[in-house]
């Protein structure tokens, strides 16, 4: 069956990288999206296959290093418009069989906070009732704003995930960016949970054979990180900590906060060691050059792209 979704008004394709999208509601050109359709290199498409797809229009957080927050936030997408990115992107490669990629990435993390929006955990539920994706692997991404709207969906999402993405099927980040509350709050002005909330969130999240919690870090040279209090409040047997550069958004270029690199820096590789002797498992994740120059990676937006009115349609999984 097919049903329309949405229109897209812009692509930008990278070679041998990926391709991202600029759309909009049918009808409402100001609640305007993006999404990315990428590849992991080394790794080809038909072995990892990443999505990273919106859940509001804009966003309602406004964390500093972040575009998102530059245009507020003009509303939620709807259970069909978050899976109308997946199937327009599934659907752009017929040269691949999806139900045969090993690793399906789909990452709710490209604009608005998803911990905002239940029809994420709808969007999720049709996933999981699929048969047709087996390699299927949702990721969520979120500051853990602290409101009822956002413990229920986290509370909600534990059963979601037990349900259909048991024994490692699932991916869960908070962004957290420091192990200093005062840094936290200067980096995400948005209320949010506290490292220890998300610590015991933790606990009852994580089942025997679940991937570990991300706990992310992307850092400034001028946010504190302190592996000795990441220890005292975390478990390495529930979560491990991943680092990224901070990359050259319009929101960081203006607050002094960007931080792009391509190889560690003395300090985060200083930071990922003092983490591993405590137990924990240490993610580097350095910037690709090409998601710096065009503008691919979270945070980053297309601000510059005109967007020319184009028809599409979603094509049911």
């Amino acid at each position: 069956m097919i049903s329309p979704t949405f229109n897209i008004g812009a692509r930008k394709e990278v070679p041998g990288y990926g391709t991202l999208y600029s759309a909009w509601r049918r009808g409402e050109p100001d609640k305007w999206f993006e999404f990315t359709d990428c590849e992991d290199p080394p790794a080809p498409r038909s072995k990892k296959w990443v999505l990273m797809i919106s859940s509001q229009f804009g966003c309602a957080i406004g964390c500093r290093f972040c575009d998102a927050g530059k245009f507020g936030y003009r509303g939620n997408l709807t259970v069909e418009e978050i899976l109308g990115q997946v199937r327009f992107v599934l659907s752009a490669h017929p040269e691949l069989e999806a139900a045969k990629v090993p690793k399906l990435k789909v990452h709710i993390a490209r604009m608005g906070e998803p911990t905002l929006n239940r029809a994420v955990l709808g969007a999720l539920e049709v996933l999981g009732r699929s048969a047709s994706l087996p390699g299927l692997l949702p990721s969520i991404s979120t500051v853990a704003p602290r409101c009822d709207l956002s413990r229920r969906f986290l509370d909600d999402l534990i059963g979601v995930k037990d349900s259909y993405f048991g024994g490692g099927r699932f991916q869960l980040q908070f962004s957290v960016h420091s192990t200093d509350e005062e840094a936290r709050r200067a980096v995400i002005p948005a209320r949010k949970w506290t490292l220890e909330e998300i610590a015991a969130y933790g606990e009852r999240w994580h089942k025997p054979g679940d991937r570990l919690i991300t706990l992310n870090a992307a850092l400034p040279k001028s946010i504190p990180f302190d592996p000795e209090v990441a220890a005292r409040v975390f478990s390495p047997e529930k979560f491990l900590f991943k680092f990224t550069a901070v990359h050259n958004t319009q929101a960081a270029d203006g607050a002094g906060l960007t931080n792009v690199w391509h190889e560690a820096p003395e300090r985060i590789s200083r930071l990922a060691a003092e983490l591993e002797r405590r137990g924990f498992t240490a993610i580097i994740n350095p910037c690709l050059p090409a998601e710096v120059r065009e503008g691919l990676s979270c945070g980053q937006l297309a601000l510059s792209v005109s967007r020319g009115e184009t028809s599409i349609e979603a094509f049911a999984l």
